[in-house]
């Protein structure tokens, strides 16, 4: 497995075993906090939602029997000024929207369906009055001791009202992931300085930083270091002291003469599971695993290539971050293809590319509603200008997404459904 080089699919599917059997750790977080991280226990509701029964709108509360149209005024509860008034099936109280119902009182009637007359009210004579009716009644949303919110959820603000009604205002999550990123080459100088002869700024610490900050992670950054076998150890060692889960590399996974990675990340006791994928941009891809500080640690030497670094996150890491801490999906999307593309190798290629979306389709699948749709409302092309080199940084800013180009295909078609990326 280690000396073969696999497909895409097949490092999908080892990557995503992996991931399944890290566990991140649980922490205490505020409520105010919580949005966005994953609730790692179930929260028990410590009281009846709604706790009594009460008013849905401003109305009066009357005992039904529906024989009886006209009730006797005797009194008024507000919300948080509860009173017990004792009420027969001929007298009403003035109820406002939240207030406790007398407790023989068991329907409303909203406030616009009467006719009030002194100290009377009548029904109009085009209402039908119910049983119940606009009575939000004791625990019929949540009952003491049973579950409110479930474990694995991903908390929203929606959920913030429950989880402050249960009196939760300190939450256990699963922590975020501490994900440690160094850069490897000779060449590479921070973006603060001017880049001279054979120099090159080092663009990959900032663009997997924000990656992985988009990813709702946190990045811990080892900075750069030089191709140099006792530094590159020292880096890594330094990293496994450290609190990290994730380790992330860019550069010196090739074969070249000073690609040192390799080797030691076997001398620092990782186990290598595999090394180089069928893809482009990014082939030169090294994951490995360490298991000797009571947890597991992933590895991830990425290509130095900004591009392929940027692309080989995209496909090995964020999707499984987001399966496992439910956050939405990588956002893949069919599109119509605008021009052919072709490529001359049996690797599985992600093309940089611009989606755009039509409007005046969308309006007119609006309007048509069942009938079929014959123009789509995604159309993709290639970046145009540049090129498709996994150091062409200016393609890559340019484009919003990745146009899948299958392994087996050597070329897709003008007018052709194709799948997509978006980054």
């Amino acid at each position: 497995m280690i000396n073969n080089i696999l497909t895409y699919e097949e490092s999908y599917e080892i990557l995503k075993e992996h991931f399944r059997q890290v566990k991140p750790s649980i922490i205490e977080i505020d409520i105010l906090d919580s949005v966005n991280h994953l609730l790692a226990e179930d929260i028990i509701s410590d009281i009846d939602m709604p706790p009594f029964d009460n008013s849905q709108m401003d109305g009066f509360a009357i005992k039904y029997n529906n024989e009886i149209r006209e009730w006797n005024i005797i009194g008024e509860i507000s919300a948080g000024n509860y009173q017990e008034i004792e009420i027969s099936v001929h007298t009403a109280v003035l109820i406002m929207t939240g207030a406790k119902l007398p407790s023989r009182a068991d329907t409303v009637i909203p406030i616009e369906d009467v006719i009030i007359e002194s100290n009377k009210i009548k029904l109009k004579d085009n209402i039908t009055l119910k049983k119940g009716n606009d009575v939000r009644f004791k625990s019929e949303d949540i009952k003491k001791g049973t579950i409110a919110v479930k474990s694995g959820t991903l908390i929203k603000t929606n959920n913030i009202p429950l989880l402050a009604a249960c009196g939760k205002n300190k939450i256990k999550v699963y922590a975020p992931f501490r994900i440690g990123l160094f850069a490897t080459g000779d060449e590479l100088v921070d973006i603060d300085s001017i880049p001279m002869n054979d120099r090159i700024r080092s663009s990959n610490l900032y663009s997997l930083t924000t990656l992985i900050t988009e990813s709702k992670m946190i990045p811990v950054n080892f900075g750069i270091v030089k191709d140099d076998k006792a530094q590159i150890k020292d880096t890594i060692i330094k990293a496994l002291e450290s609190d990290i889960d994730i380790l992330i590399s860019t550069g010196g996974v090739s074969v070249g003469k000073y690609d040192y990675l390799k080797d030691v990340i076997e001398e620092c006791g990782f186990e290598l599971v595999f090394w180089k994928v069928r893809v482009k941009p990014g082939k030169p891809l090294l994951f490995c695993i360490h298991k000797k500080t009571g947890k597991s640690i992933l590895f991830f030497g990425l290509p130095g290539n900004p591009v392929s670094a940027f692309v080989s996150f995209n496909l090995f890491i964020k999707p499984f971050i987001s399966e496992l801490y439910k956050y939405d999906s990588q956002k893949r999307f069919k599109a119509i293809l605008e021009h052919d593309l072709t490529k001359k190798d049996d690797r599985k290629t992600f093309v940089r590319g611009i989606i755009d979306f039509h409007i005046d389709n969308f309006n007119s699948k609006l309007k048509t509603q069942n009938s079929k749709l014959k123009t789509h409302l995604f159309t993709v092309r290639k970046v145009s200008g540049g090129t498709q080199s996994s150091g062409d940084m200016a393609s890559l800013s340019d484009a919003n997404c990745l146009i899948i180009f299958d392994a087996d295909k050597n070329k897709l078609n003008d007018g052709e459904f194709v799948e997509c990326i978006m980054i």
